[in-house]
Formats: C-alpha cells, structure tokens, sequence
C-alpha cells in the first residue's frame, strides 16, 4: 500500500490527475460490473420496475467520475501540503478501527448533507436530478449534480485534515463505500428474508432500505446505518415493521 502514496508524491499534476482518472474509473467500471452480476444473482426479487439507462445519466455518470478525480487531486495535494496526514505505521487491529471509524463518521456527516438537500429550497433543486429515479438501474449511484459529488467528496476531506489514517483504512473504506452505494442502488433483493431481518437488528441499510427512499424522499437518508434515520425519527414505516423480504 506504501507504493500508491509513494508513486503520487513523486507524481506531478498531470501524474495526479492521470492517477485519480485510472482510480476512479476503475470505482466505476467496477461498480457497474457488482450490479450487473448481483441483478441476476439467482432468487433476488425485483423491487421495482425497471429504470430505463438514457444518454444524458451515462454523460452525467462520467461527470461525476471526473467531480470525484477532482476531490481525489485535491486530497493528494492537501497531502502533499501538510494539511492531510498519513499515518504509516499500523496493523490489522487499527485498520478494522479506521474503518469502522470512519463509516461510523462518514454515515453521520452524509444523514446531515443527504437531509439538508432535501429539505434546503436551493440544495433540494440539485439533488432532484437524482431522484429522477423513482426505481433505481446500474447508473444511479453515480446520477449526481456536481455539487453532490464535490460536496460529499468535501467531507471526506475535512475528515482526514481532522485524524492521520492511514492510507490501508483510506482505501478500504472508499470500497466500502463504493460496494455499499451499488448495493443500496441496486433495486433488487438479493439476501434472504433471515439475513434482511439480521440487517435491521444491526441497523444496517440494505437494498429495500434505499429504494424506499426513492419511493419516498421524506425517509431513510441514512447511507451504511439506520441508526440516524431511527434517532431523528425519519425511518419510513415499511422499512421498521417489514419482518421479511417483500416487494415493497
């Protein structure tokens, strides 16, 4: 993991750039590839009807692939600057630490963002493109006014000004993040009525979790946890008294 930090101090700013591009396409190429393979895992269901791919959300796709690169470029150089810290020296036990930590945070700051958007008159206007999808396709994570991108990439940033992680934790956590996105885009349940209902118990969002919030923008805008959504009162009912896996 020391090469990739190494390569990008050495690297100028077309070398950044040429790295965050490869980085961030491969996030997307690869988020693609999970979707298409989990939408015909054998005995998912289907939560909805099917949302069409069209021209403008595949160029809107690769805009926030390029929004995300620009946040990436940002970061080295906040890096290479001082401002973002790595920390170099860790084992298996800080990194699952850093990772927890950092979803934990990161569910917190993106409930706030993901609220505000809805609910601010300026901000909610940005965020109606991607509710565009009232059922979700392959694209729709990526679906993203530019100030989303921008913004939730933001956030990240602030986050690791505030803490040194390293660099392992920092990598995990953005796969994470990305499996976590496709999977909540994913308009199919994939897991066993048992499995979805160990899910809620551990607040964990799931598929059906997320497409509800398409259904209904007034719910469910928590990202890994429902445990905001729980505090705050913001739960959609479906979601909190469903006990099995259904077509909602």
């Amino acid at each position: 993991m020391e090469v990739i930090p190494g390569a990008l101090e050495r690297a100028g700013l077309f070398g950044v750039i040429g790295y965050g591009l490869v980085i961030n396409f491969a996030i997307y190429i690869g988020s693609l590839g999970v979707y298409s393979m989990l939408s015909v895992f054998p005995g998912n269901q289907r939560l909805g009807n099917r949302q069409p791919v069209i021209l403008q959300d595949i160029l809107l796709s690769i805009v926030t692939v390029f929004c995300n690169t620009l946040v990436f470029v940002l970061g080295v150089y906040l890096w290479k600057y001082g401002f973002i810290r790595l920390d170099k020296e860790y084992g298996f036990l800080q990194v699952a630490v850093e990772l927890v930590s950092l979803t934990l945070i990161m569910d917190l700051l993106m409930y706030v963002f993901h609220r505000a958007v809805h609910f601010l008159s300026h901000m909610k206007q940005i965020h109606e493109r991607h509710h565009e999808h009232q059922s979700t396709n392959l694209l729709s994570l990526f679906v993203l006014h530019p100030i989303e991108s921008i913004g939730f990439g933001g956030m990240m940033l602030g986050v690791l000004i505030f803490y040194p992680f390293s660099a392992m934790g920092i990598s995990l956590y953005l796969l994470l993040n990305s499996l976590w996105g496709t999977i909540g885009h994913l308009n199919h349940s994939i897991l066993p009525p048992s499995w979805i209902k160990l899910a809620k118990k551990g607040f964990l969002c799931t598929s059906e979790f997320h497409y509800l919030h398409h259904r209904d923008p007034n719910y469910n805008f928590g990202f890994y946890t429902s445990v905001w959504d729980l505090l705050f009162k913001t739960i959609h009912p479906a979601y909190r008294n469903a006990a099995t896996k259904t077509t909602i």
